[in-house]
């Protein structure tokens, strides 16, 4: 067994320093290789876990700035997608708007009103009247007046009444009123009363009413007066003997909306109707728009208050209700058949672009042939018909295609509009959740932002197909309707989809800067200073040579007694 070498202390602690030197210089050196002064949790733990931690929460986010991209493509897809829609949707309009321009035209002749005029040579501007004459009448008498009554035949009456009282807020000089200061009042005091006539004068200057209402079943008379009336407007003073029109049918094939509800008994000639305690309201829809609620009780209708009531009175109530309203007074009216017990109501107008919807009324407990409230049984649909041998049929034909092959574009483009898969603007169910884009902006999927998606196809924004060739303008209308209210859906999702769109590339910025400040805040923790690190190499590789040479000097006296042992 070889024995223990023994060293001088001096040569002792040199080898010890230049170890230690050694040692240090490997560390040196490794730090300028690897540029980390934290290479190992030997180096650091503490540095070296939370630089770990950092670069891991770096590298996660990373991963999901794909998916942010791909969302952000996703939406700019989606978003070109309404722009061209919207574009398709521009040109359907044009087209439904061509359509509502090309008027159907036909031979023959439309319906005439009743025209009840004075006789011939009762003339305002001073023939036979008693005008003056320059062709003015005098009203400055305190007794002085021009009374009598127009009447339809559908209930409603006006008594017109010139005198003083009414003409002198209008007229300049009530001793010289004008045939044109007259007309004007009398036309004042019809559409006061609900506008069923209209007063003018013939070129002769005689006074004619005409019944805005036309067809055979329009009439005006013209009656009344009495001791009063002292003043000849072309009927007369005093009592008026009565006058009668009727209007004139349509020869053109045209014909007006009619509904008819279902016979009732008890509105027939047994006349015991009871609505003392009922309700028989029911809703009058002229087109796809104007809706009137006719209130049919004692409540809004006295004379309805008895039990003995008819078709006939259940008619004269519809109607009054209707003259009272500006908006459908005139268009709509009411008809009835006594024996039949019937109640039927009708547009004034003729054409296939007249429609009329006649319904129960929700409060309705009584049934006058429509039904009681919620019975969609009875319900009464009834529709105009154009004129025969249109000139405009084939035309609205060929645009009601047009339009359809732009309803069949939009749907197209619609199913085009996807990236990667993802179809925002397109789903074939109606689950919202079928084309959500879900967006994910941390690890943990804690911050998201669910993009729910839409189905923008003709049927999704309620536009529909032609289905009747555009023959009616109540049909042209209703598309247009459509399209306005697509394009206001469209707008309002293409600001959404940028709400969302801004929203994403803030998180995407966002999550840029938090991967560069997790980044630069592992390499704050394990990051070696390269002037330090080569002044420390510089200083330890001198100290390297300076221990070699203490080393050399230690050995010296070893050496010499070695000389004298050679000696």
């Amino acid at each position: 067994m070889p024995s223990d070498i023994t060293l001088s202390a001096a040569t002792r602690q040199n080898l010890l320093s230049l170890q230690d030197t050694a040692a240090l210089l490997a560390t040196t050196q490794s730090r300028l290789a690897t540029q980390k002064k934290v290479n190992s949790a030997l180096d650091n733990p503490v540095n070296y876990f939370a630089a770990q931690g950092m670069s891991a929460r770096s590298a996660d986010l990373l991963s999901l700035m794909d998916g942010i991209s791909n969302g952000i493509q996703t939406i700019q897809a989606a978003n070109q997608g309404i722009t061209r829609i919207q574009g398709l949707v521009d040109s359907a309009k044009s087209t439904a708007q061509q359509a509502l321009a090309v008027q159907n035209t036909a031979s023959g002749s439309t319906a005439t009103g009743a025209v009840v005029a004075a006789a011939s040579g009762k003339s305002l501007l001073g023939g036979g009247t008693g005008a003056a004459a320059d062709g003015t009448h005098d009203y400055s008498g305190a007794t002085t007046a021009s009374i009598f009554t127009l009447t339809d035949n559908f209930g409603n009456s006006a008594t017109i009444t010139l005198d003083r009282a009414h003409l002198a807020p209008s007229a300049k000089d009530v001793s010289k009123v004008t045939s044109a200061e007259i007309l004007t009042q009398i036309n004042q005091q019809l559409g006061q009363a609900g506008g069923f006539a209209t007063a003018s004068l013939t070129n002769d200057g005689r006074l004619t009413f005409t019944s805005t209402l036309t067809g055979s079943d329009a009439k005006v008379t013209i009656g009344g007066g009495s001791a009063a009336n002292t003043v000849d407007v072309g009927f007369g003073t005093g009592s008026i003997t009565t006058v009668s029109a009727t209007g004139i049918d349509a020869t053109d094939g045209s014909a007006k909306a009619s509904v008819t509800g279902a016979a009732i008994t008890a509105l027939g000639a047994a006349s015991n109707f009871d609505l003392t305690s009922g309700d028989a309201s029911i809703t009058v829809q002229l087109g796809n728009g104007l809706t009137k609620t006719i209130n049919l009780n004692k409540t809004a209708d006295a004379t309805l208050g008895v039990a003995t009531l008819k078709a006939q009175d259940i008619a004269g109530a519809i109607n009054r209700q209707l003259n009272a309203d500006t908006g459908i007074s005139g268009k709509v009216i009411a008809t009835y058949d006594n024996t039949a017990g019937t109640v039927s109501l009708r547009t004034t107008s003729a054409g296939g672009d007249q429609k009329l919807t006649v319904t129960s009324a929700a409060a309705s407990t009584k049934d006058i042939g429509f039904g009681v409230g919620g019975d969609a049984t009875k319900a009464r649909i009834g529709a105009g018909a154009g004129a025969t041998a249109a000139n405009g049929t084939n035309q609205r034909a060929a645009l009601a295609q047009q339009f359809n092959d732009l309803l069949t574009q939009i749907s197209m483009a619609a199913q085009d509009a996807r990236f990667q898969g993802v179809n925002l603007l397109y789903r074939s169910g109606s689950d919202p959740k079928e084309n959500t884009l879900h967006m994910t902006f941390n690890e943990k999927d804690t911050s998201y932002l669910d993009i729910k998606g839409v189905k923008f196809d003709s049927a999704g924004l309620g536009i529909t197909q032609s289905t009747g060739n555009f023959a009616t303008n109540d049909e042209v209308k209703g598309a247009l309707s459509q399209l306005m209210n697509a394009s206001s859906t469209l707008r309002s999702q293409a600001s959404t989809f940028g709400s969302n769109l801004t929203v994403i590339q803030n998180r995407q910025s966002f999550t840029k800067s938090i991967i560069n400040i997790l980044d630069v805040g592992a390499n704050n923790l394990t990051i070696a200073d390269l002037n330090e690190e080569t002044a420390n190499q510089n200083a330890l590789s001198l100290r390297n040579s300076l221990g070699i040479s203490a080393l050399s000097l230690a050995n010296q006296a070893q050496q010499g007694i070695l000389q004298l042992l050679r000696g």
